[in-house]
């Protein structure tokens, strides 16, 4: 979020901290949704006003569909606007377990002008069945403050330092297979991404937690048609052998996610019996690569940035060969 527009939002806080006489409810209401809504679209909701005659005990819904690394959650908000200035007690917040119940909410915000008596706070306490938050100006303006200005320029140029870096991990790993030893599994993350982005594959690295079991999607075009491909890499600095389980668990991912196919990647190789789980069908929808997979795909790399690599018609010959 830039500057200008968080320096947007707390004056907004400071005029509802004011308390004008001439403030009604109904005004306040559409200044707090006009504070509120640009901080749920930044974490990825959808937010609709409820009808004003019978909005069953909630001002506004928000809905967050479901992403790579997150589930769905629908968010139900009741703002509490008070000239008298006061403090929220235990009979709002059971109104808004029960609106929010009632509604099948996952998570529900109180959002008030004044403050929370302790009486209400302790009602979080309880074991409830979804997420209750009381937020109250002060809260408010701490959740504005941790959002982080943007700067598209800068973000560039990390990843392009990224990208550089990536480039001389992989022509170092062409030169030596030694190196792999030397790099963090997150290096050899991006260098495969890199690898694969200069091979001439649409490219996707995933965030380096919660990438809900791959960490790099892969398309291309096999005979007219857009395939997709996950790849997961795993670098243990223990030097581990990946066993029969975490095989299972990417497969999972591959049928979960309709994926086309995938290709397992262990710098220091597979347990004898990891493959033992895993039907012959099965098997045609993985491929599996160790060290030497991933300096081959680095000497391609190489030879394709040089200008003395062509493609082959099919993408997929790259992705596959010398694998097991």
């Amino acid at each position: 979020m830039k500057k200008e527009h968080k320096d947007e939002l707390l004056e907004k806080i400071d005029y509802l901290a004011s308390a004008d006489p001439t403030l009604s409810p109904f005004a306040a209401e559409d200044v707090f949704i006009n504070i509120l809504k640009p901080l749920l679209i930044e974490d990825g909701y959808e937010v609709s006003e409820t009808a004003k005659v019978s909005d069953g005990g909630l001002d506004f819904i928000a809905t967050r569909p479901s992403t790579e690394t997150l589930a769905s959650q629908k968010l139900g908000i009741e703002f509490k606007y008070y000239r008298s200035g006061q403090a929220v007690g235990t009979q709002q917040v059971r109104a808004l377990v029960g609106a929010a119940i009632f509604n099948q909410i996952d998570r529900a915000i109180l959002l008030v002008n004044t403050q929370f008596t302790k009486a209400a706070r302790e009602i979080l306490r309880y074991e409830l069945p979804l997420q209750i938050e009381l937020i109250d100006l002060d809260a408010l303006r701490a959740w504005i403050s941790r959002l982080e200005f943007d700067n598209e320029e800068l973000i560039s140029e990390v990843k392009q330092i990224l990208k550089v870096c990536s480039q001389q991990f992989a022509l170092l790993i062409a030169k030596n297979p030694n190196i792999l030893e030397e790099l963090e599994w997150r290096d050899i993350e991006r260098t495969i991404a890199e690898i694969f982005d200069g091979l001439g594959f649409d490219v996707t690295l995933t965030p380096s937690s919660k990438d809900g079991g791959k960490d790099v999607i892969l398309k291309c075009l096999v005979q007219g048609c857009c395939q997709n491909y996950i790849v997961e890499i795993k670098h243990w600095r223990s030097r581990s052998r990946v066993g029969g389980g975490d095989l299972r668990d990417f497969l999972n991912v591959i049928i979960r996610e309709s994926r086309d196919g995938g290709l397992f990647l262990s710098t220091y190789g597979f347990c004898d019996n990891a493959f033992e789980q895993l039907t012959e069908i099965e098997r045609q929808r993985l491929r599996f690569g160790e060290q030497e997979k991933i300096v081959a795909l680095s000497r391609t790399y190489i030879k394709a940035k040089s200008g003395i690599w062509s493609p082959p018609e099919q993408l997929t010959e790259v992705l596959f060969e010398d694998t097991f």
